[in-house]
């Protein structure tokens, strides 16, 4: 089994920061891949960000907390 970083996109060149408000798929829950994964918040905006791989989802982070462009706030484990 492999493991797929989630991290948290760049959403705009001038965006440092995002707050995950919604999983879309919970903790344990099979996805695939393109499929919408979670929404984070920027202060602009709401997006749905798409799962990057096909597999179960693991979330190592908490809804509502802002995190810095590029933190891993979970992963997805793919069968090999």
């Amino acid at each position: 089994m492999s493991e797929i970083p989630v991290n948290i996109p760049r959403l705009g060149v001038a965006i440092d920061e995002a707050t995950p408000i919604e999983w879309l798929v919970e903790d344990g829950q099979s996805v695939n891949e393109g499929d919408p994964l979670y929404v984070v918040a920027t202060d602009k905006a709401e997006t749905e960000v798409e799962a990057p791989a096909s597999g179960v989802v693991r979330w190592a982070v908490e809804l509502d907390e802002a995190y810095a462009v590029g933190t891993r706030i979970g992963s997805i484990q793919t069968p090999d």
